[in-house]
């Protein structure tokens, strides 16, 4: 394991050796990169994914009969193979403590966390001390994949919460819990006072939503419709019916994505056509 570990080239060798630095301050060079001197530009190369699988081979074994079948491939006493075993934590959580009935990690840094926020795949179990798959954070890790998953498909589809459009002019909004039908129409142009010359009125329109002239909620309308040059010119509250066809329900828990209403949408949208006929039809007889 030791060679198929350590045993790849280095990168970062493509790079020209700086030489000494001249000893007249008027010699030196006037500009100079960002870069520190002195600081190599190669890095360590390691393969550790065989330690890795062959780690996840050990599940449910030992601790120490694992740990020390590791040192009989993998030297200590070696500067180069000591280095593999400073990576051996990064994919194996030994400090595992019992609090409250509840194991968690001790991190060199963050402190003591839970056993679901830890990083490593595998931990100790201090109750048997053999080598246990970490369960919990795999499940934590598929939940935040798939929520991250979720909200950018909610994203691409411009969702919001309490909000389905429908189309260009209608929208289905939930007000206190009650999901409403609403008809969304232009803000009328402005117009001038004929008491005062020079002075120009907002259009004469009332929005059903919030319930003010349109030339008072600009902003208000901004937010609640995605749009400042329309207003709500109607609304209706949804029945049972139209409630079970947008998969909505009324209340005021939460309103999650749900993807498959952008497909009923876009099933909707489409226009049945019935079939086509040419020509005279005959009967057979």
């Amino acid at each position: 394991m030791y060679k198929v570990i350590v045993e790849r080239p280095r990168t970062g060798t493509g790079w020209t050796k700086p030489g000494r630095a001249p000893r007249e301050p008027d010699d030196r060079r006037a500009c100079e990169g960002m870069r520190p001197r002195g600081r190599s530009r190669k890095w360590l190369n390691e393969n550790l994914r065989p330690l890795q699988r062959w780690l996840e081979r050990q599940a449910g074994r030992r601790w120490d009969a694992v740990y020390s079948e590791l040192c009989k491939g993998v030297d200590r006493r070696n500067t180069v193979q000591q280095h593999i075993h400073e990576h051996l934590r990064d994919f194996v959580a030994v400090d595992v403590l019992e609090i409250g009935g509840r194991l968690c990690v001790a991190r060199d840094w963050g402190g003591v966390v839970a056993l679901a926020d830890s990083r490593c795949d595998l931990y100790v179990d201090p109750r048997n001390g053999c080598l246990m798959r970490n369960e919990a954070a795999f499940v934590d890790r598929v939940r935040k994949r798939d929520a991250h998953r979720l909200a950018a498909h909610a994203r691409q589809a411009g969702w919001r919460e309490g909000v389905r459009i429908v189309d260009r002019d209608v929208q289905l909004h939930r007000l206190d819990g009650i999901w409403y039908r609403i008809e969304l129409a232009p803000v009328p142009p402005s117009r001038r006072s004929k008491r005062k010359a020079g002075i120009v009125l907002p259009g004469l329109a009332f929005d059903a939503v919030l319930h003010a002239q349109v030339g008072e909620c600009e902003s208000k309308r901004c937010n609640l419709y995605g749009r400042h040059d329309v207003y709500a010119r109607r609304k209706r509250q949804l029945g049972q019916a139209e409630l079970i066809a947008y998969r909505l329900r009324n209340g005021d828990g939460p309103d999650p994505f749900d993807p498959r209403w952008t497909a009923a949408r876009r099933q909707r949208s489409r226009k049945s056509r019935g079939p086509l006929y040419f020509g005279e039809q005959h009967k057979e007889h």
